[in-house]
Order: C-alpha cells, then sequence, then structure tokens
C-alpha cells in the first residue's frame, strides 16, 4: 500500500512537472520589454537668416534659431549650409555645431566665407538634435552686457568697432564663452556681425572685450545686440575648484 501511493505521488508530480512546460512552451505568452520611453521635442525652428557680403567673394552668414521646448535643452546640433552661384551650382557646404537651452533664441554666426565665385543663394537647416531633459532650473542671466560703446569709421580709424564688458553672473567658472555682436540697421535688418571668446572667465567678474570691421559697411546702425554663450552640457566647460570639478546640471 505505501509503495502505491508513492508511485501515485511521484506520478503526481511528473504529470505536474510536464504540464508547466506544455503550458509555458505552447500557451504562455511570453511578455516583451517596455520600451526605452523616447523624448519628445519640438523642432528647432529657424526664425530668419541672412547673408552678409562684405566684399568680393567674401562674406558673413548669420541665422536666428529658436528652441521652443522649455523643459529640454539641446546639447548638440549639428547644421548645414549650402552655398550656391547664380546658376544653382553649388559652391561650398559649411557644417557646424551649437548647443541650446530650454526656451533659448540663439544668433549663429558663420564668419568668414571665402569663396571663389559669387553667392547667390543659401541653404540653412538643422542636420541632426542632441535633446536632454534638465533636472534643474537653469538661470537665464548668466550673463549680462555693460559698458557697451559703438564707434563708427572715421577718418581717425580705418576701421569701425565695438567694445564691452561681460559680466559672469552666474556661481561659476567657465573654460570659455562665446560673445556674437550683430549690427542692425533702422529696419531691423542686420548690416554687419562679429563674433569672439573669452577664455578662463571666472564668476562674478568682468571681462572687457572689443571687435573690429575693418571694411566699410552699407547701413547706418541703429541697433547692436551683444549675446554671450556658453556650453553647460559639458563638465569639461567648468574650470576645476579645490582639485575637483565642477558639476553645473544634471540630466535625465
Amino acid at each position: 500500500m505505501i509503495r502505491f501511493l508513492k508511485q501515485v505521488i511521484i506520478a503526481l508530480i511528473f504529470f505536474s512537472v510536464l504540464g508547466s512546460i506544455i503550458y509555458f512552451t505552447f500557451f504562455k505568452k511570453t511578455e516583451e520589454p517596455l520600451p526605452t520611453p523616447q523624448v519628445s521635442a519640438r523642432s528647432l525652428e529657424v526664425l530668419s537668416s541672412q547673408l552678409l557680403k562684405i566684399k568680393n567673394f567674401d562674406y558673413d552668414f548669420i541665422a536666428e534659431i529658436k528652441n521652443p521646448n522649455l523643459d529640454l535643452g539641446a546639447a548638440g546640433v549639428v547644421y548645414e549650409l549650402k552655398l550656391f552661384d547664380k546658376d544653382s551650382l553649388l559652391i561650398n557646404v559649411r557644417n557646424g555645431s551649437m548647443s541650446f537651452l530650454p526656451g533659448q533664441i540663439r544668433y549663429e554666426i558663420i564668419s568668414p566665407i571665402i569663396t571663389e565665385k559669387e553667392i547667390s543663394r543659401t541653404e540653412f537647416k538643422i542636420i541632426n538634435v542632441y535633446w536632454e531633459k534638465l533636472r534643474d532650473f537653469i538661470p537665464r542671466g548668466l550673463f549680462l552686457i555693460k559698458n557697451q560703446e559703438y564707434l563708427p569709421l572715421s577718418l581717425e580709424q580705418d576701421f569701425s568697432r565695438l567694445r564691452a564688458t561681460v559680466f559672469n553672473n552666474s556661481n561659476f567658472d567657465f573654460d570659455r564663452v562665446d560673445v556674437s555682436v550683430i549690427l542692425f540697421d533702422e529696419n531691423d535688418k542686420a548690416i554687419a556681425v562679429n563674433k569672439t571668446d573669452i577664455r578662463t572667465f571666472i564668476k562674478g567678474t568682468d571681462r572687457f572685450f572689443e571687435v573690429k570691421w575693418p571694411d566699410k559697411f552699407e547701413g547706418k546702425v541703429d541697433r547692436i545686440e551683444v549675446n554671450a554663450y556658453t556650453y553647460i552640457f559639458s563638465n569639461n566647460n567648468f574650470i576645476r575648484e579645490y582639485g575637483t570639478q565642477e558639476k553645473f546640471q544634471e540630466f535625465y
């Protein structure tokens, strides 16, 4: 009797295991892993673009671009500028990169552009964007522009120039800060551009800069816009303090 009960128990265990194998193999639907959430972002908006002729076969290009996303920064923006002659033949292609804070509108200046033919038409477009979702609030006033002074071309000097001071209003020491200058006429059309950079910009300090235009340009200056930008998406842009790398931002 005991031997018979053992045989029954063994048989029940065997058929239970066999039934489980058959169920999970043929009837149980395997659950697929949930997809990784994708960052949903509105595309960058090219608000305006303009080619400025300096002299024969010498040009500057300016584009005004907006990041419409209020909670997403663009850590890597790759763009392409195509240059065409009067016959719509491609003369040259210029590529570059930039970055955007959430909700930021900024200018990108491509200069100088030297060609062997007259440029008749341009095509500017964004090729790729790498988005970063920011955990922390980014202060808008990282830099303040002060003591702005524009000196037009005169008989005493063979160039016009702009002088100004940039104040590092943040709590961080930056390795590099880029400065762009745009001169507008009374119709709010850009008539000249320039750019420079500031290295080793310590927090709470002022840095003087000057940019020059050696060639005369058409139009009368009615408004001047000076902007300072820095790349906040890499810790390499933050100067070490007390032997450790400063960290500005956390990302998802």
